[in-house]
């Protein structure tokens, strides 16, 4: 009968959800793409990771956008994404010493950091509801 408005936690959870399902498309569709914007060279090995993180980002914006809020699934799925943001962090510092473009890596560290930023910030919401 009445619909109820979906809260700011909400909306930017599912938010957060669509721009995993964004990044793992990528990471899967076109790792060399991400090398390459990466200032990184082309590896098999390489290209295979980020495949690797791709299916992960996927199954988080997959949980997110089909998660129950106020049954802990929500902060659950949002908590996950801010364990993948930590792994990212990792990787990316291992691969800070290997970019041949510092200027471009820098600008996508920097936005990886303001979407891990998000997560953490809507993980802590989440579950304080």
């Amino acid at each position: 009968m009445f619909r109820k408005r979906k809260t700011q936690v909400e909306n930017g959870s599912k938010a957060l959800g669509l721009a995993s399902i964004g990044i793992g498309l990528a990471e899967l569709a076109a790792p060399w793409f991400i090398e390459r914007m990466l200032g990184l060279g082309d590896r098999q090995a390489r290209r295979g990771i980020l495949q690797v993180l791709g299916m992960r980002e996927l199954t988080h914006g997959i949980g997110i956008l089909t998660a129950k809020d106020g049954d802990g699934q929500l902060a659950s799925g949002l908590w996950a994404r801010v364990a993948g943001d930590v792994l990212d962090t990792a990787l990316l510092g291992i691969a800070a010493t290997k970019t041949s473009r510092p200027a471009r890596f820098a600008a996508v560290a920097t936005a990886v950091a303001g979407i891990g930023a998000a997560d953490f910030y809507y993980a802590l919401k989440a579950s304080a509801r």
